[in-house]
């Protein structure tokens, strides 16, 4: 029997590997606390959330084989099983003299456990998760303005589609943002990434202000990265794109500052033409096709794209 020692898969881009129930010292500490299950704990070392629960069944059917006090409910969550199959350890000795040194340590690893469930939460996307979504303009208000509701995050990526660009840099530097949207869509589940060509969306774009990404939340555009400068300028990375979403609040990033440009392509830059810069603000054409306001967050009504 393979009780206790399950198989993991929990990606697909790495192999399978074997895992116990048994849990750390550290694990112990943050259950007793009430910082994570025994459940949660599984996850974190690989399980499934579905091979998590059998685990946390087999270890409270075999406690109660064992006479151990599991509680009356069936409360697995807060049950450490010890290495050394020893007892439980007071409470007071897990922390040291420095109970508040402690105390610390456990809210920021409490808040760091906090987001990474988040985001496993998401490990199986919905429907249209996980990757960019192609859409016409006759879908916008299904799969953008609809799609935000509840405090979902949508974000719109214009491509250039057949538009002309003023140059290989420029052609370069939008591939590399629809390059990057497809990385993050696949990593951030928990937001919605659709594409949409600029001249299908809007037919009056101007190839200028590509690359484009508009950010909709709640039925409504709440912000945009417009014109190669607001994606940090020439050198644009995968990185830079994250750390600017993260700024206006769409996606949770461990980034803890912005990262360098690409120097091979700011090194090109000097040479070719700075086209592409693109203001902060709308000005006209698409900002009042897209909601009727801009990005007038006090707005009382809101005008469907179709």
């Amino acid at each position: 029997s393979q009780e206790g020692r399950g198989l993991a898969n929990y990606s697909t881009d790495r192999p399978s590997y074997g895992f116990s129930t048994a849990t750390t010292q550290f694990d112990d500490a943050l259950m007793k606390r009430g910082i994570v299950t025994f459940e949660q704990a599984m996850i974190a070392k690989g399980a499934t959330p579905h091979e998590a629960r059998r685990l946390a069944h087999l270890k409270f059917r075999t406690g109660c084989e064992r006479g151990n006090d599991v509680g009356a409910a069936g409360k697995i969550d807060g049950v450490a099983e010890r290495r050394d199959g020893g007892a439980d350890e007071d409470e007071n000795d897990v922390g040291g003299p420095d109970q508040d040194d402690d105390e610390d340590f456990l809210e920021r690893y409490r808040e760091k456990r906090f987001r990474e469930l988040k985001h496993q939460s998401f490990r199986r996307p919905p429907t249209g998760y996980g990757d960019v979504l192609p859409i016409s303009r006759s879908d916008w208000t299904r799969e953008v303005n609809d799609a935000s509701s509840g405090g979902r995050w949508v974000v719109v990526h214009l491509t250039p589609g057949s538009l002309p660009l003023r140059s290989p840099l420029h052609l370069d530097t939008c591939r590399v943002v629809e390059e990057a949207v497809g990385s993050l869509a696949r990593r951030f589940h928990e937001v919605k990434f659709v594409s949409i060509p600029a001249a299908s969306a809007n037919e009056s774009w101007p190839a200028e202000r590509l690359p484009t990404l508009f950010c909709y939340r709640d039925g409504r555009l709440r912000d945009q990265m417009v014109g190669v400068e607001e994606f940090g300028g020439w050198g644009v990375t995968e990185g830079r794109v994250e750390w600017r979403l993260a700024g206006r609040g769409v996606l949770e990033s461990e980034l803890d500052s912005d990262p360098e440009p690409h120097r091979a392509t700011v090194k090109c830059s000097s040479d070719a033409e700075q086209g592409g810069k693109g203001g902060s603000r709308f000005q006209g054409g698409m900002a009042q096709w897209a909601t009727g306001r801009g990005c007038d967050e006090s707005a009382s009504d809101y005008d469907d794209v179709d």
